[in-house]
């Protein structure tokens, strides 16, 4: 047995290590925020973007419209940043594995872990004062929803939407 899985490693070691520089090699092409009714690049979303963004931001969902209707991608859109669509299943897939191009982050809005919204010393005070204040609350949902959920925590990303259900930095959207 210890025989056929080394063949099957070293069958898949070539593709482990190139695998960055396949995905480097591939031209992406993706809705956008931009226009929604055509296809850009990754290369024109670089040239687009806003002067201190280093990040790529990318939205999945099952619709195009459906993506367009999410409550997270106002402020986004409000503040001035484009952010790819991706209404495929597989599209997501791929850019969970493209971590970064061109030396820029790729990064789902739709995480916890993006931090492009409100980076001011004024707007992290702002953002301390609003948990303080909704402890309570949050303290509350977590107590009685327990093991179902990974935490509740008061965001900066929406603008008039009560709440936002957000994925954890490694899993997929649901």
């Amino acid at each position: 047995m210890l025989c056929h899985d080394l063949q099957v490693l070293e069958f898949f070691l070539p593709f482990i290590f190139l695998e960055k520089r396949f995905f480097s090699n591939i031209s992406y092409r993706f809705y956008s925020t931009h226009d929604p009714e055509e296809l850009t690049s990754l290369d024109e979303y670089i040239s687009r973007m806003k002067e201190d963004q280093d990040t790529i931001l990318y939205l999945p969902g099952d619709s195009k419209s459906q993506i367009l209707k999410s409550p997270i991608l106002k402020k986004y859109v409000k503040e001035g940043y484009e952010v790819l669509l991706l209404p495929d299943p597989i599209d997501e897939f791929t850019t969970q594995h493209l971590s970064e191009y061109e030396k820029h982050k790729v990064k789902s809005i739709a995480k916890d872990d993006v931090n492009v919204l409100d980076n001011s010393e004024l707007d992290k005070k702002k953002q301390q004062k609003l948990k303080e204040m909704y402890k309570p609350v949050t303290d509350f949902y977590k107590q009685h929803l327990g093991k179902k959920i990974e935490k509740v925590s008061v965001s900066n990303k929406l603008v008039d939407a009560p709440l936002f259900i957000f994925t954890s930095q490694y899993g997929y959207s649901a």
